[in-house]
């Protein structure tokens, strides 16, 4: 038996939820009608940060003792997120720049790891783009260095497909170069319209 508890009060469902995707439907259905969203899940203890993935949504409930959700109202929750967003841009950009150094020196090997992990932090730039989109937030009503979000975002793509181009022909000057010149500024471009969204 799972004890289900939503901010940090039990919960009793009947019949009991069999799967992930059963319980997280029917707790959303609860939320909606209180006007707030789940925002946070934990599996006995542990946080589960990607707890909407498709890949949980079969995860079977009869080896689980506990869960524990957090809802939140939707503001709330957009404001966390992007202040999360803002954090792991900050430590992009900070490797972004360090990157650069790496493909000056004559040992790129660490660089090629480390462009994979900054490729999964920029990854989670385009799902945050996408959740703003899909709450209706307009980002062409902020800008900075007069382009808005989303002039900002072609222009990211743009940098990102030089950095591959670069890498490919195994050009590390220019890997180094677009890292330090292009892609970084652009990271910290993102930061600035991010938290102009936060506050």
């Amino acid at each position: 038996m799972t004890d289900i508890f939503v901010n940090q009060t039990l919960t009793t469902l009947d019949p009991p939820p069999q799967t992930w995707g059963d319980l997280l439907d029917r707790l959303d259905q609860d939320a909606g009608r209180d006007g707030v969203l789940i925002a946070a899940a934990h599996i006995d203890g542990v946080d589960v940060p990607a707890f909407r993935n498709p890949d949980m949504t079969v995860h079977r409930l009869s080896a689980v003792g506990r869960v524990d959700v957090e809802t939140a109202s939707p503001v709330a929750f957009v404001r966390r997120c992007l202040r999360d967003s803002v954090t792991a841009l900050e430590q992009a950009a900070d490797v972004a720049l360090g990157l650069s150094t790496v493909y000056r020196g004559h040992d790129v090997t660490a660089g090629h790891a480390g462009l994979t992990t900054l490729a999964v932090e920029l990854g989670g730039l385009a799902s945050i783009v996408a959740t703003l989109n899909g709450l209706g937030i307009d980002l062409k009503a902020v800008s900075a260095d007069g382009m808005t979000a989303p002039e900002h975002l072609d222009a990211l793509g743009g940098v990102l497909t030089s950095l591959v181009a670069a890498q490919e022909s195994e050009d590390w000057l220019t890997v180094a170069d677009v890292l330090e010149y292009d892609l970084e500024p652009a990271i910290r471009h993102w930061i600035t319209l991010l938290g102009m969204l936060v506050s």
